[in-house]
Order: C-alpha cells, then structure tokens, then sequence
C-alpha cells in the first residue's frame, strides 16, 4: 500500500502554577477545633509527547471485545468499503465517553487535518458500533461524517500514533483553536452570540453517579450566590459550548461535563472554576485545562469515608474503586474556595 502524506508533531512541555484544594472541616488539624486544611498543590509539568500520522491506503480492524475473546468462534465482522472520503479509526480509548471524545479524540482529529490540509467534511470518523447517540452529535456539529461498526473499514485513511497517550494534554487547548476549529464554532454561535441568553453563574450538577449527597444544601448555599444549577446533558451541543463561553463563574462536580472547557475563545468571560471531587476521583485534568484557557481554579475535596482510609495509603495500587461514588461537601469548605478564587 502506498504512503501519500506522512508527518510528525511533537510538543510539550507545559508547566502549570501551584493551586489550592479545600478540604471538609476536620480534626486532621486541631482536636479540639475543627477547621478545613488548605493543601497546596505544586506547580506541575506536561511533558507532552508526539503525534505521528499517514496518510494511506489502510485495512482496519476493530479492537477484539471482551466477548470475541470469550467465544473464540463467534462470527466475524464483515468489510465496509468507503470511498470518496479518508477516514480515521477512532474505535480505540473509550470515545463513548463524553469527555474523552471532546477532550482527546477531537483535538487529534483538528490536529490531523491541519496538517493534510483537509477539512472535518472530508473525513469519516470510524466509531465502535454501539456508540451513544451523544457521540454522534458532537462529530456533526464539527462537520464530520460518521460510520459506527464492528466491521473491518477499507479505503483511504489518515494512520495515527499519539506517545503518550496522556502527552496531548500539553498541547490539546492549541489543537482546539485552531482557526478551522473557531470558523465552526463561530458558524454556530458559540463564540460570537450576544451575552446575556446563558446564566453569569452556573452550578454543574450530576445524575446517577458521583452525585453530592447533600445537594440540596450546596444547591441552596449556590442559590445564595445567584448560581443557577444545570445538567449538562439536558443541552445540545451547541448550547454546552455556548454555557461555557458566556459564564463568569462555575461551580462543579468533577466529571464529563466539563469537557466544553477546552474550547474557550480568548475572548471568554469565565473567570474561575470551583471544582468538587469526592475523595475517590482525586484528579487535575481540569485544573491544567483552567490554566490552558485562562481562567483560575480551586479545588473542594469532598468528605472521607470510612473504607476510603485504607487503600488511599496502599501507594502501590492506584486508587480507583471509589470513582464514581457519591460524597459530601462541607459548606464551609466550599465558603472558603469563593474567598480563595
């Protein structure tokens, strides 16, 4: 098969400044008085990595299932033939998950056609077959075709390697406003409606899982704040992006629903972002994208629990278990951040 286009990026480092995380008021600090501990967190580095990419004629396969692995005779995946179009396997690290394909999938993609010279109508993006319709959506919005399959796809493609994986992170906020990028987004209002149709305050809630379990306590302390609450999935694409674009203030839970952070135009009026983290999901993605797009951010780590305890001083096992649980936040610990940011 001939090679048409090949190329290498490599970027990185990125170094971000010390930050704050909140705690819930404790004994950790005084036995007889309570008080939240403010944990300084150090400057830290992205160091960034390498994305390799070819433009050729490409057989793809997709990944093997945990089922096909179990039932070693079960009936292969047919060919799909595409033509009149390049197209780019992305059935590989979860893009069924919002954040991961707004955050990771995406900039790859702008990154790839900035460099062939193509546009989002040009391409396909291969998709595992059972997809979420919300995946779907935010491809369209960008002006990318779609096939959703577990069959083998023929045909033109552009071939990637991302070393690490996680590198991106350096240069994904750049890859995210590249001038293809803002024409979309431009086209659709995000970044060029009039203020005032999206709250100034917004409170970024979450259902089913990592939900506060005294949220009707920190929805009222917000209320107070004129934060108006909202759940991100109740939006279209455009309005996520629109909500992120037109705030001054958010407060929220850890999760996908920050992932429209990353496409902030210089021109954004969010100042700060207040995120709440139950002691099981202890992450800084967001707060590396804060400083990436220009706006300040404060952490609020959520109450301990019992069985949290033990594994978070196991340091040879990573701490995963407790990802998706619900957790408590003090009010007073959340009172602080506002008097920190």
């Amino acid at each position: 098969m001939e090679a048409r286009l090949s190329g290498r990026l490599a970027y990185g480092p990125v170094t971000i400044p010390e930050s704050r995380m909140i705690t819930a008021r404790s004994h950790l600090i005084d036995r007889f008085f309570p008080a939240c501990e403010v944990i300084l967190l150090p400057p830290k580095t992205e160091n960034g990595g390498t994305l390799e990419f070819l433009r050729q004629d490409h057989l793809a396969t997709a990944p093997i299932s945990r089922k096909q692995k179990l039932n070693p005779l079960r009936k292969g995946a047919g060919t799909q033939v595409l033509t009149d179009t390049v197209f780019v396997d992305f059935r590989l690290r979860n893009p069924h998950n919002w954040a991961h394909f707004l955050n990771n999938h995406l900039p790859i993609a702008f990154a790839l056609l900035n460099q062939t010279q193509l546009s989002p109508a040009d391409v396909t993006l291969v998709l595992p077959g059972n997809i979420p319709a919300y995946i779907v959506d935010v491809a369209g919005f960008f002006g990318f075709r779609t096939l959703a399959t577990t069959d083998t796809v023929k045909g033109e493609a552009i071939t990637f390697t991302s070393e690490p994986w996680t590198g991106i992170r350096a240069i994904r906020a750049d890859w995210a406003r590249l001038p293809m990028v803002r024409a979309i987004l431009n086209d659709h209002g995000v970044h060029n409606a009039p203020s005032g149709d999206m709250p100034e305050k917004i409170f970024l809630s979450r259902r089913d899982t990592r939900t506060l379990e005294n949220e009707k306590a920190v929805e009222a302390s917000l209320e107070n704040r004129g934060y108006a609450k909202i759940y991100p999935e109740d939006l279209s694409v455009a309005d996520q992006l629109h909500l992120f674009e037109q705030a001054k203030s958010i407060v929220a839970i850890h999760g996908a629903g920050l992932a429209p952070l990353l496409y902030l135009s210089e021109a954004s009026r969010l100042e700060h972002v207040i995120e709440l983290f139950p002691c099981g999901h202890m992450t800084d993605v967001y707060r590396v994208m804060c400083h990436q797009v220009g706006c300040k951010w404060v952490g609020v780590r959520g109450k301990i629990k019992p069985e949290h305890v033990a594994p978070a001083y196991d340091l040879e096992t990573p701490f995963l278990k407790y990802s998706l649980q619900s957790f408590e936040v003090d009010i007073a610990s959340l009172d602080l951040a506002f008097e920190m940011i």
